[in-house]
């Protein structure tokens, strides 16, 4: 179980004043993927969320913000979010937060992993969204995790792609919020549920996909097959990722459950909707399954009919060869007695009245054929 640690309003206080008046107007940076970094504000005061290139512009443009730099108070929840940072923007928020050097290592090393962790005054939360990796050579260079951070009034979190996760949960904040109490736990969930919702159209294209190449199997050429089964093996191998990466949410939204009931009170009310968000995910993988079940009959009906036309195939093949067998036997064998008999000898029975040596020479043709015959189809049938 999770102990409760208060990230207090004092300490706030203290953290923004040490490192506000530092700040130094800065141009916008670009990360390694060559992306503007942007810090976004949110908060329960604002109407609108307020966009900028660094801290400083930030602070220029909401009052609000400045506010909370310099005294390091503010009413309600706020919610600073920064696309693509640099190593620096990592370290300088982490001096204005106190922000363990575990978190940091992990959000500069783009950490893999999906995992809920505490740090005394705060949980890390490192999401894997759905976002497709493809031509990548380092896999981190391309993280698609959302790197979050959740104190008792205040949420940072960081992204290293133009990701749209912080910005649905601020419009479903501003929905709901004059019917829902709002707190960082209830954030956290939101933002597990909207990584989880993005699955959705993954599965129902590979779902789609599925169906119809199993309607398919009966009216595929047997010189489409090869493709056919490649694009099985294709969605056998998305399926599997998918999969995987619902497995690992059901861990996180399983430890954070357990973590919102250690909490009581508001807090508990969050595990509620997790149940909600575990019974989805656990759907989904259903979906999965029998997507994996329906590919696996497909490859079975293709390489079926795959041997089936292999079979006939290779029939056609054998009765064309013995066709040509027979046309081989009658036309060798006729060269043979026409070849023995125009060579420069004597005719036979040329002096015998009848035809008897004609009928005989006929006869002897007739039967070697008939011989040749039989031995090539004992030999076929061997």
């Amino acid at each position: 179980m999770w102990p409760t640690t208060d990230f207090s309003t004092q300490a706030q206080t203290a953290t923004f004043n040490n490192v506000g008046p530092a700040l130094q107007e800065k141009p916008a940076k670009l990360d390694t993927a060559g992306e503007a970094t942007q810090y976004s504000f949110f908060s329960m005061e604002l109407d609108v969320t307020r966009h900028a290139p660094s801290i400083q512009l930030l602070k220029s443009s909401c009052p609000t913000f400045e506010k909370l730099l310099e005294t390091g108070i503010h009413s309600g929840l706020w919610w600073l979010h920064v696309a693509s940072p640099s190593e620096e923007d990592i370290d300088e928020l982490s001096r204005m937060l106190d922000i363990h050097p575990l978190t940091v290592e992990d959000i500069k090393m783009r950490e893999l992993r999906e995992k809920i962790e505490l740090f005394g005054p705060y949980y890390f939360a490192s999401l894997r969204t759905p976002r497709q990796l493809e031509n990548t050579i380092d896999i981190r260079a391309s993280s698609a995790n959302l790197y979050s951070i959740f104190f008792r009034e205040s949420i940072i979190s960081f992204t290293y792609d133009n990701s749209q996760h912080p910005a649905h949960v601020w419009s479903r904040i501003r929905k709901h919020q004059s019917h829902l109490a709002v707190t960082s736990d209830w954030i956290c969930y939101a933002l597990i549920d909207d990584v989880v919702d993005d699955f959705a159209p993954l599965i129902d294209r590979v779902q789609t996909g599925v169906e119809m190449m199993e309607e398919g199997v009966p009216i595929t050429r047997p010189s489409d097959i090869g493709l056919a089964l490649r694009n099985i093996y294709k969605y056998r191998k998305e399926v599997t990722r998918i999969r995987q990466l619902l497995h690992d949410k059901i861990d996180v939204v399983r430890y954070f459950a357990r973590y919102c009931d250690s909490l009581g009170s508001t807090s508990a009310e969050v595990s509620l909707y997790l149940s909600d968000v575990q019974d989805h995910v656990l759907t989904m993988i259903a979906n999965l399954t029998s997507a994996e079940q329906m590919l696996s009959r497909s490859q079975s009906k293709y390489l079926g009919q795959l041997s089936f036309d292999s079979t006939r195939m290779r029939n056609e093949i054998v009765g064309t060869l013995s066709r040509l067998t027979v046309i081989g036997a009658i036309i060798v064998m006729m060269q043979l007695i026409t070849g023995l008999f125009g060579m420069n000898v004597g005719v036979p029975g040329l002096d015998v009245a009848g035809l008897y040596w004609w009928f005989g020479i006929l006869g002897l043709i007739i039967g070697l054929i008939s011989l040749f015959l039989v031995i090539a189809k004992s030999t076929r049938n061997i």
